[in-house]
């Protein structure tokens, strides 16, 4: 192997590692041309490092919202006024929390043994119902996301963060 293929290798190594980390896709266009470049690798560095301080200042700023959330599961949210509460509605009765946003989870499991019951899908209608429950006019979903449940292997918790709309 020479040289030449030393280098082609090392600048698709460098492109492919890239690509995979999202750089591509950020404010760091690059091009074919920009490889061949004596400061390429610096230019990666300096992408990759704007991209870590934008995800820090998303990440804060989604822990600040969710903090506005009101927890449907659980013992509930902690109010300003330092009491915990949960919004606790007559079942079958639908009402509307306008611009409100609400944080609910369901079990649900991918063990082989599990009962249909316990599916992902049963855990989806479920997350539904609770949200019409507080959104009867309709609601954005703002997030979504899944913890394991420490108590089985297998089993997780989908969460949805969602908000009444303003109508």
């Amino acid at each position: 192997m020479n040289l030449t293929d030393v280098r082609l290798w090392s600048a698709a190594a460098v492109t492919t590692a890239m690509l995979l980390s999202g750089a591509a896709n950020s404010n760091c266009d690059f091009d074919t041309d920009d490889a061949d470049g004596p400061d390429f690798l610096d230019k990666i560095i300096e992408c990759e490092e704007q991209q870590s301080s934008g995800n820090q200042s998303q990440e804060s700023s989604r822990t600040n919202s969710s903090a506005a959330a009101t927890q449907l599961y659980g013992d509930g949210s902690l109010t300003n006024s330092g009491i915990i509460e949960r919004p606790v509605a007559a079942a079958g009765t639908l009402s509307h929390y306008a611009d409100k946003s609400f944080v609910a989870r369901q079990p649900y499991s991918l063990r082989p043994d599990a009962k249909f019951e316990e599916s992902v899908t049963i855990a989806i209608q479920k997350l539904h119902l609770e949200m019409a429950h507080y959104c009867a006019r309709g609601w954005d979903i703002e997030r979504q996301w899944t913890e394991a449940n420490s108590q089985q292997q297998g089993d997780f918790f989908l969460h949805y963060r969602f908000r009444c709309t303003a109508a």
